[in-house]
């Protein structure tokens, strides 16, 4: 290698692989609702925990590049040498600061040409565009980072990016003195790691020893009049803005943070105002990866900044940054592990700029739980407990819009922080679209459910969708509700396999409307009852007809179905298991019926008739008076849960 950049040292142990976790997910809507953690009732265990598949896919490609050694080491500075040509780390960052890492991604290395972008970003902000431009291009060079060759015609060097850009954008640093200035650039390299930074002393003084040819390069600007002040004071700044500590974790922040219009998404900071960032990437993206920069836009396609040290720094614009370490350089200066990771990366997650991707919208509309909204189907009043008891063991997850890494990973994270949901229903009745990335993501989601056995169901997927996701017979609901009973029926089979299914017929005893009266009032009541069977599908109410008569359901279930305007044909409203009535309005007078009632199996009842309910309500008034204040209150507890519904459904 030639002289060119400040040097790097790695003194710390590398770290484990580590998945930090975010509080809560952002999207550009706000936080995805959150439903709350429920404790975990008696009998049912924590599921096993859950890996997310990017985890998985880092992994996967740490181990693919681990054992490369192409490549050499950066010694044209001394303490370049020291460093250990195996460490390797990479990282990614979303935009609401959740942390991917494996390997070396915490270990110490120096910045070297990765502060070129972030410095010509402060000097965007000191000066504004047009002046900076007319001290500094945009052009790619063609050449090596360390050349000494400028811009004859502007009288300027070529781009930011390359050493002779890079000192004049410090020479336009405000400031009365070096100290302030450089204090200037630690807070600057502070907002966008989001902790306090250091230089490393040893390749500071090591860069400064060796650091001749930059020397050259600012005089020959000091020269012709690309830079003002003090030359040696330029470059001694940029030496040691060189060698300010940084890691692959930092430098997926610091990518973050560009990726997220110039706000830290962990601190919430603004660190650079978002006008100053797009022009920041843009030269990124051409002049970012030396003379090499070209290919990688082809390859890659992503903005990006590498340095000697073996630190590259990548940026997807509203989604995430990158950062990868690997000492051992190519010819042109770039960490020949940390390319082909980044090639690999963009290719198997669709990172490329030119990708298409759809819409960045966030993938969430709604979020709740079993214990929110129930199926439509009414049980009896054992299984109704165990469900309220344990229904928040139900997740459900509605998706919308155009799937595809950004917005997909974090439905997923989302969905493997809750360690209480067994059973999670995916609704992506509403997604317009999934790319083949997003796909996997929830291919491999249901696969570790399946794995851990957790249940996830896809409800309101059209077929082609299905066809998309590569699904299973087993994991397809035809609709949300069918989802929701599947899932309430698994749990109690779970949880409490004595009370569900009901063997034999229902007594008076177990239904609820009447469990305010004694064993006299009861065989009172008995006398005045009648019992009927219905055949499957045979009606037992019409919609539209007079409230004659009251129903308790002994055995088998019944369908309620209203008719549907427009088309024609009914939409069901619930199902109603045995030890449950129906009917109620006949205790209230004999307006019409508002509903169909339909056999879904062969069913037994008991019915109360009009007639009867007038004579219990002559001879024996306290039983009457019973049942209708089990009514009301069987009316406000159903009045109760269609308003938890409607607030889940509407927050």
């Amino acid at each position: 290698m030639t002289q060119g950049e400040g040097g790097a040292r790695q003194d710390s142990e590398p770290c484990a692989d580590t998945v930090a976790l975010a509080p809560d997910v952002v999207s550009s809507g706000g936080m995805i609702p959150r439903a709350a953690a429920p404790r975990r009732p008696p009998g049912l265990a924590a599921p096993p925990a859950l890996t997310s598949p990017i985890v998985d896919l880092l992994h996967e490609v740490y181990e693919k590049y681990r054992a490369m050694r192409d490549g050499e080491l950066a010694t044209y500075i001394p303490e370049l040498a020291k460093v250990g040509p195996d460490l390797f780390g990479i990282a990614i960052v979303t935009l609401d600061g959740h942390v991917y890492e494996v390997g070396d991604a915490r270990s110490d290395f120096t910045m070297q040409s990765i502060s070129k972008p972030l410095i010509y970003g402060l000097a965007l902000q000191d000066h504004g565009r047009d002046t900076v431009l007319k001290r500094i291009g945009v052009e790619p060079s063609g050449d090596p980072f360390n050349a000494i060759v400028f811009d004859e015609r502007n009288n300027r060097p070529f781009n930011p990016m390359v050493n002779a850009g890079a000192i004049a954008a410090t020479a336009l640093l405000r400031g009365d003195t070096a100290a302030v200035r450089m204090a200037r650039i630690l807070e600057l390299f502070r907002g966008f790691c989001g902790h306090e930074v250091v230089i490393d002393e040893a390749v500071y003084r090591s860069e400064a020893a060796t650091g001749h040819r930059n020397r050259a390069i600012a005089y020959l600007e000091l020269n012709n009049g690309m830079i003002d002040g003090d030359a040696d004071e330029h470059v001694d700044l940029y030496f040691r803005q060189c060698a300010i500590r940084t890691s692959a974790a930092d430098l997926a922040f610091i990518g973050a943070t560009l990726a997220n219009g110039g706000v830290n998404p962990a601190s919430g900071e603004q660190v650079l105002a978002s006008g100053h960032v797009r022009d920041v990437m843009s030269v990124m993206t051409t002049c970012g990866m030396y003379d090499y920069a070209g290919e990688w836009e082809l390859r890659v396609g992503l903005p990006a900044k590498s340095g000697v040290s073996g630190g590259i720094m990548a940026v997807l614009p509203g989604q995430l940054g990158l950062g990868v370490f690997s000492p051992r350089l190519d010819d042109r200066g770039n960490s020949l592990r940390g390319i082909r990771v980044c090639e690999e990366l963009s290719s198997r997650l669709k990172l490329h700029l030119l990708d298409h991707r759809g819409g960045a919208r966030s993938a969430v509309r709604r979020i709740y739980r079993g214990a929110d909204r129930r199926s439509k189907r009414v049980r009896n009043a054992a299984d109704e407990a165990v469900l309220d008891a344990v229904g928040a063991a139900v997740r459900v997850v509605e998706l919308h819009g155009n799937l595809f890494f950004g917005n997909t990973e974090r439905v997923i994270r989302h969905i493997l922080e809750d360690k209480e949901a067994r059973y999670l229903i995916v609704d992506v009745g509403r997604v317009a679209a999934v790319d083949e990335i997003a796909a996997g993501l929830l291919r491999a989601l249901a696969s570790r459910f399946a794995s851990a056995e957790r249940t996830v169901l896809f409800a309101d997927a059209p077929a082609e969708l299905q066809a998309r996701l590569g699904l299973a017979p087993g994991d397809v609901s035809l609709d949300l509700d069918t989802a929701l009973e599947h899932c309430e029926d698994a749990l109690l089979r779970r949880v409490a396999p004595a009370a569900s299914p009901r063997v034999g017929l229902a007594r008076l005893r177990d239904f609820a409307l009447l469990e305010e009266l004694d064993e006299d009032e009861l065989r009172i009541l008995d006398d005045h009852l009648a019992h009927r069977s219905y055949a499957a599908g045979e009606t037992i109410i019409d919609e539209g007809t007079a409230s004659d008569s009251l129903f308790l359901l002994l055995g088998g279930s019944v369908d309620v179905r209203v008719t549907a305007s427009g088309a024609g044909g009914s939409i069901r409203v619930a199902t109603i298991d045995a030890g449950n009535v129906f009917g109620e309005l006949a205790l209230l007078g004999t307006s019409p019926r508002t509903a169909n009632v339909i056999a879904a199996t062969p069913v037994t009842v008991l019915q109360l008739k009009a007639s009867r309910i007038a004579a219990l309500a002559i001879r024996h008034p306290t039983i009457q008076a019973k049942v209708v204040a089990a009514v009301g209150r069987s009316l406000a507890e159903r009045l109760r849960r269609a308003n938890a519904v409607i607030r889940t459904l509407t927050r």
